[in-house]
């Protein structure tokens, strides 16, 4: 059987997006997200957080800061009864020609489908702020939702999403 995924971007959906948040102290949940999650696994998606971390390639901060980072995040979901299946990153720097992972390509949704197995991709969904979001999903062939932000404007995007909202957890409302 396959699986129903919510790929979840990071910085801008799960946490504020202060610009390489990369300790526990710069952590600001973003309002409604763990709710959102719950809402989500509870409608039976498997959750998996797909994040491009080019601070790891520009030397703002190291792989194991990042781990040590989602361990935070991870056991706050867990304490919260919210289950990650996976967290894959994209440690590569904007423009690198030989990644395959850095969204909006679809490296990362290969990684988590290897862990997790077969993915239903028609029933899945990706949510995050930024255009490589929804590029992603058009690539991997999810639906996509993408939140209001300073990164994009509407009637400028190159695709159209199939939500546009301004949280996670309006998005999880209206997926599910």
């Amino acid at each position: 059987m396959s699986n129903k995924v919510i790929f979840l971007d990071r910085d801008g959906t799960l946490n504020v997006d202060h610009g390489y948040v990369n300790e526990a102290d710069q952590w600001q949940w973003c309002d409604g997200a763990i709710d959102a999650c719950k809402l989500l696994q509870n409608a039976r998606y498997t959750l998996a957080i797909v994040t491009n971390q080019s601070g790891i390639a520009q030397g703002k901060y190291t792989v194991e800061q990042m781990h040590k980072l989602h361990e935070y995040m991870l056991a706050e979901f867990e304490a919260h009864g919210v289950h990650i299946a996976m967290v894959a990153y994209c440690p590569h720097d904007r423009g690198q020609s030989d990644c395959d992972c850095r969204k909006p390509k679809i490296g990362m949704a290969k990684q988590i489908e290897a862990k997790i197995g077969e993915i239903d991709y028609v029933n899945s969904w990706i949510v995050g702020d930024k255009e490589a979001d929804l590029l992603f999903g058009k690539n991997a062939g999810t639906h996509t939702a993408i939140i209001r932000s300073q990164y994009w404007e509407e009637g400028k995007l190159s695709q159209k999403p199939d939500l546009i909202v301004d949280s996670l957890k309006q998005a999880a409302e209206k997926i599910v």
